[in-house]
C-alpha cells in the first residue's frame, strides 16, 4: 500500500476537532509525498505536483460531531435521487470545479476529498514545466519557478480529459519532514450553508466558511524527474 493510501486509510475522525488534526497529516502526504503520473499507452508523459490542496468532508449521518459540507459534489441528495455509492479509496473524480482525489468511508458515512487547487505540470517528454497561457488558451513551456504554478483548478480537468483512469496514477516519493513549509488558509469561495426543512435542501448563506482546510506548499517543488 502506498504512503498516501496508508495515510488516507487511517483517516477516521470521530469529531470535528479530530478532523482538523487529520487534515494536517493528510496535507503533508498530498504536498510532499508524491505526484500524479499521467501516461499514454506506451510511456509516462506528464507529472503533476500539487502546490495547494483543499479538503472537503461531508458527514451523511447524524450521530457524531462531524460537519455537514454540502458543497461536496459526490454525496447523497445532489444530482442523483437516492443513495449515492461511495468511491473506492483514492479514486480520481473530475467535476465542474476541477479534479479531486477522494477518500470516502462508507462505514463512517464520510464523503471526503482533496481538490487540487494549485499545481505544477512537468512534461516528461519535452523536459519542461508547463503553464496555462490565458491568451493562447494552452499549456505552454515555462521553467521560471515563479510563473509555473497553475492556480486554475478547472483547467486541470481539461488537461487530463482524454486520459483513462488506468493512465492516471499516484506515485509515492519520500517525505522529508525538515524541508516542509506549509500554510493553511480558508478555502476559496466557500460559504456556509443552512438546511431548510421546508424546501428539504441546503441554502447558501452570505457568510464565508472560516475553516482552514486549504493547505499550500510554500517551498519549491524539488526536481525529482529522471
Amino acid at each position: 500500500m502506498s504512503t498516501l493510501k496508508r495515510v488516507l486509510d487511517k483517516f477516521k475522525p470521530e469529531t470535528e476537532s479530530e478532523l482538523d488534526e487529520c487534515f494536517n497529516e493528510v496535507a503533508e502526504a498530498f504536498l510532499y509525498g508524491g505526484y500524479i503520473s499521467v501516461s499514454d499507452y506506451k510511456e509516462e508523459r506528464y507529472r503533476i505536483f500539487i502546490r495547494t490542496v483543499e479538503f472537503y468532508c461531508h458527514y451523511e449521518g447524524d450521530e457524531k460531531d462531524l460537519p455537514k459540507d454540502p458543497i461536496v459534489y459526490h454525496r447523497n441528495g445532489r444530482y442523483v435521487e437516492g443513495e449515492v455509492p461511495y468511491f473506492p479509496l483514492m479514486s480520481f473524480h473530475a467535476h465542474a470545479s476541477g479534479y479531486d482525489i477522494t477518500f470516502e468511508n462508507k462505514d463512517l458515512q464520510l464523503r471526503s476529498s482533496a481538490l487540487i487547487r494549485a499545481y505544477e505540470v512537468y512534461d516528461v517528454k519535452r523536459e519542461t514545466y508547463l503553464h496555462y497561457d490565458r491568451e493562447k488558451k494552452l499549456f505552454v513551456s515555462c521553467n521560471d519557478s515563479k510563473d509555473r504554478v497553475n492556480k486554475q483548478s478547472t483547467y486541470l480537468y481539461n488537461f487530463l480529459n482524454g486520459f483513462s483512469d488506468n493512465n492516471i496514477k499516484w506515485i509515492d516519493t519520500p517525505i522529508i519532514a525538515q524541508h516542509q513549509n506549509l500554510k493553511s488558509a480558508q478555502r476559496q469561495n466557500v460559504y456556509n450553508y443552512k438546511y431548510d426543512e421546508d424546501k428539504k435542501d441546503w441554502i447558501k448563506q452570505s457568510t464565508k466558511d472560516v475553516r482552514e482546510w486549504s493547505f499550500t506548499r510554500l517551498d519549491e517543488i524539488e526536481n525529482i524527474v529522471d
